[in-house]
């Protein structure tokens, strides 16, 4: 659902079966992105209400999209991930300095 709203529905994203999901229970992370296992990591110790996880899991689509894209600074908090968390923090009203 989250890759057909703006702005993941005009970036290269992979269909929803090639991506997995898992809850983690890591306080000390919000979530993370493993491009081994293709899958998006959301941390249940350190996310606790709809909008930190959906927060995260935006931050976390950001990195999946750079990945597919083929950007080898992914991972990374660079001017390329910053672009587009700036334009999902505007539509959805998120605090931009938030990483």
């Amino acid at each position: 659902m989250a890759c057909q709203m703006a702005p993941f529905n005009t970036l290269p994203m992979p269909k929803s079966n090639k991506v997995k999901f898992k809850v983690i229970k890591n306080p000390n992370i919000y979530g993370c992105f493993d491009e081994v296992e293709m899958e998006i990591q959301i941390s249940s110790n350190a996310c606790g209400h709809f909008t930190t996880i959906f927060q995260t899991l935006l931050h976390e689509m950001v990195h999946l999209a750079l990945y597919v894209r083929g950007d080898n600074d992914f991972h990374e908090h660079g001017p390329k991930f910053l672009r587009i968390k700036s334009v999902y923090s505007e539509l959805y009203n998120f605090d931009p300095k938030a990483i």
